[in-house]
């Protein structure tokens, strides 16, 4: 598990490689590695797995958005949320949304 007392600034070669250089160290906490990084290395985004907001059957808060609307629900998560992959979600009504995960047992579902 990776925290904010793992980094230091440092000069880098963003050209170095093609995945991107995290910049902001508030953005990683709670992240893992995928592979194992040297002291002094730069942290890309192939480096770390994605972030877990939440498992398979829990109960997750939907908020869906439109044009000139909003409204939230609650449904459970028929996968695992990761942070990036989409996930669907069976509403109390038994109907199935598909969202991306933004938070804490949240995805967000744009209408």
């Amino acid at each position: 598990m990776i925290d904010a007392s793992h980094f230091v600034p440092a000069e880098l070669d963003w050209a170095a490689d093609n995945s991107p250089v995290f910049t902001r160290a508030d953005a990683l906490p709670g992240r893992t590695l995928a592979r194992a990084v040297g002291a002094g290395q730069a942290l890309r985004n192939a480096d770390l797995r994605p972030r877990q907001w939440f498992a398979a059957g829990d109960t997750v808060r939907i908020d869906a958005a439109g044009s000139g609307f909003a409204v939230s629900g609650e449904g459970q998560a028929m996968s695992p949320g990761l942070e990036g992959q989409p996930v669907r979600v069976r509403t109390e009504s038994g109907r199935i949304v598909s969202g991306l995960p933004t938070g804490e047992r949240r995805i967000e579902v744009v209408l």
